[in-house]
């Protein structure tokens, strides 16, 4: 079946949308990874401050304040 200009045209136009909105959901998606990292990072270094602060015999009321990790966390942390 051939297809007129107008076809062959709105066709291309297709193609080139799909791939941009595949390039684009990959971008998001490479965003959404990094912003991830970051917050494991920040996540782990509360944790590794409140450690050394136990170890150190500070209470836990000063690192809950301190980090914002929940007393809970903390106390596991003791184990």
């Amino acid at each position: 079946m051939l297809m007129t200009i107008a076809e062959q045209l709105e066709q291309k136009g297709l193609e080139r949308g799909i791939k941009q909105g595949i390039e684009l959901g990959r971008e998001e998606g490479r965003e959404e990874g990094r912003e991830e990292g970051i917050e494991l990072g920040r996540e782990k270094g509360k944790v590794e401050t409140a450690r050394a602060l136990l170890r150190h015999g500070v209470s836990l009321d000063i690192i809950v304040t301190s980090t914002g990790l929940s007393r809970d966390k903390i106390e596991a942390l003791k184990h």
